[in-house]
């Protein structure tokens, strides 16, 4: 089967356009509103458009509107913005000699790639026996369909205990072996970062008289300098200096919720409580000698005592064994502790974490400054780079700036992409969800350039967590929501789903949307049903309950760019009214070694479209321009709905494809799409100078069904005399077949014929083309009777003698039709005369 992108089909995209609006009140298929993104220090609002057929990316700097390729020219001719404005004006506020902290982002970022071919060594053995575990979590959940009311009130079975042990056994083993792969690899990152990292240092010392007084050498490559402020130009423009910013200071940002997030009836009634897995704390420290927390293993970078109160009551939230007050993930095995605090201490802290191999999730729920300014920043993309390199999760508090006064109060790196921001919910000490809200003091989003954070809330308000004095005390603010989103993550990974960005999608998938209706107050908050963005509730409110009876419901797959072999990925099923569908997938973080500017495609464009499999009716679409989480729910009950995951654009270069996670319902399973085959011949042995006919059978032979199917016969030898050209337009359902006929003429030189029908449907926005050829049998000698090899008066007298017979021993039936006829006697006359000996 192949396949082709229908981009340049104005019917086409007409038709998708006019189903769009039709169905949404929009008139145009990428309709995103004011969306930005930022290169070299300057904003470009982007937009999503079809030139001359061709999907492009349009670039706005309000001097003028560039593509892609333009937009990279003119950046790369500009000099290069190393410094960050935070940077250059710390510089310029001091004295030429007094020294000032910064952070260096070398340009060589080998992690990224080397962090893909790991992944990529132990792939199959951690699908096998992550399929293994999937299908022990899922024996009790119903595979069958529900609305979402219906899975609200769901309340599953419970496992037998021989099923968890068996999976808790396969989780042991899955854990094994990619904490290995996860150690292993960091060595190789840092034995590749070294030498770069020598080399500056002595720059650095030597000439510029200054010190390093931290680094990261296994996650990235970052180093923490201090340096005469009258030095700082000349470390921007060393070769191997990517970008320097300030050391931004950190600080932390400050039972029933078990029960109102399904946790008890879920996960934990099953036996999933962390299991063999992992989880790590960057903070303050821990008490590691706390009763309901001693428990547990520990690694760690700063001794087993907690410098404040702050880690200890995260990981109580994650990890507490108290039988009244349980961590959301109390059963995990290590915990892995770092220091945080500013970007010279949580960086170092992160990567000592990962160097580490161990954790499934990590928490972060302290702040390095709001994120104001600038969209996206080296913090941001430190952590977005240590996700994509050793495939745990980051869970980040959005922090406590409250509703503001129209800037967005969300702070750093919650903008990173890769990451889940979580905002923070008050639960007002009561089970019923329908009751809670959001805590005034959360912040809001979205980014600077308008992407989409937070990305879920969680109950955060009075949380009741483990306290350095042995005891338990209450801790708040989206710092105590942060941790269940980590939790959350490490749960479903113990059932099975072990890419972290299939996590993710499924938790935001199966959130309860609410809207804040743009007020600072929460008596006009409501739930809406569907898919909901809100700047303070992100997708919705997390509901733990119904991510355990989806864990089964998402798919991890790859995808080329729009000029790959495969530029899409199709999924079908049933859905109800406001049934979900998420699309999840990472930022890269790469640079070009010494050329300028780093990746203008970063971030890979993909889209998600939702169709109704049998009139091709499109249904919902996300096409967000600068987003990687995209999400739609069905208008309608829907017997079957096509989902399809596309590539808009180019990616990276440093990719040939990309991996995304799509979380969906039950029921759905990956789909091929329309696919053709047949049967087609000419009805006996065929002549010089013959009208033929050409009886066709044609198949759709994929899993969807086909519409606007057209066929044509094509051939270099016939002449087309009768038959539609193209054949169409028809549907077919995956497996029907339709009988086509068409008549040619052959021409009048004996030799062998051949012919094609090809046959293309447009469907999902996509076209699929399927071809076969048509068997044609020639006579060795055309009106030769009798065989030997000469058309006279012989052959004559045969067809003759013959004539009109339709049973026995037909000799004279030249043309094997059944009937010795004019045709046959045309054959003689024909080519009499000739000698084919």
């Amino acid at each position: 089967m192949q396949r082709r992108r229908p981009i340049g089909t104005a019917l086409l995209l007409g038709t998708l356009t006019g189903a769009l609006a039709a169905a949404g009140g929009v008139d145009s298929l990428f309709d995103n509103g004011e969306q930005f993104v930022e290169h070299n220090g300057v904003a470009y609002r982007v937009t999503k458009t079809i030139v001359d057929g061709e999907p492009v990316r349009l670039y706005s700097d309000g001097r003028g509107v560039h593509t892609a390729q333009e937009l990279r020219e003119i950046v790369a001719g500009q000099r290069a913005q190393v410094l960050s404005d935070d940077a250059a004006a710390m510089a310029q506020a001091a004295r030429a000699d007094e020294m000032i902290d910064l952070m260096v982002l070398l340009r060589p970022q080998p992690a990224a790639a080397l962090g893909r071919a790991s992944r990529a060594e132990i792939a199959p053995a951690v699908e096998a026996l992550s399929a293994q575990i999937r299908e022990i979590s899922a024996r009790f959940v119903p595979q069958e369909p529900m609305r979402p009311a219906e899975e609200r009130l769901w309340a599953p079975a419970r496992l037998p205990i021989d099923a968890v042990m068996e999976r808790r056994a396969l989780s042991l083993e899955l854990d094994q072996l990619v904490d290995g792969a996860r150690a292993e690899l960091a060595q190789r990152i840092h034995n590749a970062n070294a030498p770069h990292q020598a080399a500056l240092e002595t720059f650095v010392v030597e000439q510029l008289g200054g010190s390093v007084y931290a680094r990261v050498t296994h996650a990235m490559s970052i180093m923490f300098v201090r340096v005469p402020a009258g030095a700082a130009e000349a470390l921007a423009a060393h070769e191997l200096v990517a970008r320097i910013d300030i050391d931004h200071p950190g600080e932390p940002e400050l039972d029933n919720m078990a029960i109102s997030l399904g946790l008890t009836t879920g996960f934990w009634a099953n036996g999933i409580i962390g299991g063999a897995h992992d989880i790590g704390v960057l903070d303050t420290g821990v008490q590691q000698n706390h009763p309901y927390l001693m428990q547990h293993n520990f690694l760690s970078n700063m001794g087993v005592s907690d410098t404040g109160t702050h880690g200890t009551g995260m990981a109580g939230i994650m990890a507490s064994t108290h039988p009244t007050w349980r961590g959301m993930s109390y059963g995990i095995d290590t915990i892995v502790v770092a220091r945080a605090g500013s970007i010279s201490a949580s960086m170092p802290g992160m990567d000592y974490i990962a160097s580490t191999g161990v954790p499934e999730a990590v928490n972060y729920s302290f702040g390095n400054g709001t994120a104001t300014g600038s969209d996206y920043t080296t913090t941001d993309m430190f952590f977005d780079g240590v996700i994509h390199t050793f495939g745990f999760m980051v869970s980040k508090s959005t922090g406590n700036g409250g509703f503001g006064s129209g800037n967005p109060t969300i702070t750093r790196p919650a903008p990173a992409y890769n990451l889940i921001a979580s905002a923070n919910i008050n639960d007002f000490n009561n089970t019923n969800r329908l009751t809670h809200r959001i805590e005034s003091s959360s912040s809001r989003g979205p980014t600077a350039g308008g992407r989409k954070k937070p990305d879920i809330a969680m109950p955060g308000t009075n949380s009741f967590s483990t306290h350095p004095g042995g005891g338990f005390s209450n801790i708040g603010g989206t710092s105590s929501a942060s941790p269940k989103s980590g939790s959350g993550i490490v749960l479903l990974y113990e059932a099975g789903v072990t890419n972290v960005q299939a996590g993710k999608a499924i938790l935001l998938n199966t959130t309860d949307a609410m809207d804040d209706k743009d007020t600072p107050g929460t008596s006009d908050d409501e739930f809406v049903e569907g898919s909901f963005w809100n700047r303070r509730y992100g997708w919705g409110y997390g509901n733990l309950g119904r991510a355990y009876l989806h864990l089964n419901n998402s798919f991890t797959d790859t995808i080329t760019d729009r000029n790959g072999d495969q530029p899409f990925r199709l999924y079908a099923g049933p859905m109800f009214e406001y049934d979900k569908a998420t699309l999840t997938w990472e930022r890269h973080v790469a640079y070009n070694g010494a050329t300028f500017p780093t990746q203008i495609e970063s971030l890979s464009d993909l889209d998600l479209f939702a169709y109704r499999e049998s009139d091709d009716t499109l249904l919902a679409s996300s096409t967000s321009a600068i987003d990687n989480v995209e999400q739609l729910h069905s208008p309608s009950d829907e017997a079957s709905v096509v989902l399809k995951v596309a590539a808009f654009s180019t990616f990276d270069p440093n990719i040939d494809e990309d991996t995304f996670a799509l979380a969906a319902q039950q029921g759905f399973t990956a789909r091929q799409g329309p696919a053709f085959g047949g049967t087609a011949q000419a009805a006996g042995i065929v002549s010089p100078s013959q009208t033929i006919t050409i009886e066709v059978t044609l198949t759709n032979t994929g899993d969807l069904f086909a519409h606007n199917v057209q066929a044509e016969l094509t051939s270099a030898e016939l002449t087309a005399i009768s038959g539609p050209s193209p054949a169409g337009p028809y549907t077919l359902d995956a497996g029907e077949s339709i009988q086509l006929s068409w008549q040619a003429l052959t021409p009048a030189t004996p030799a062998p014929y051949s012919a094609t029908v090809h046959a293309e449907s447009a469907s999902y926005g996509e076209v699929f083309t399927g071809e076969f050829a048509v068997s044609i049998e020639t006579g060795e000698c055309p009106g030769d009777a009798n065989g030997d090899g000469l058309v006279d008066f012989a052959d004559l007298n045969i067809v003759l003698n013959g004539f009109g017979q339709t049973s026995g021993d037909l000799p004279g039936d030249l043309n094997g039709d059944g009937v010795i006829d004019f045709a046959d006697l045309s054959l003689v006359l024909t080519n009499f005369g000739a000698d084919c000996n």
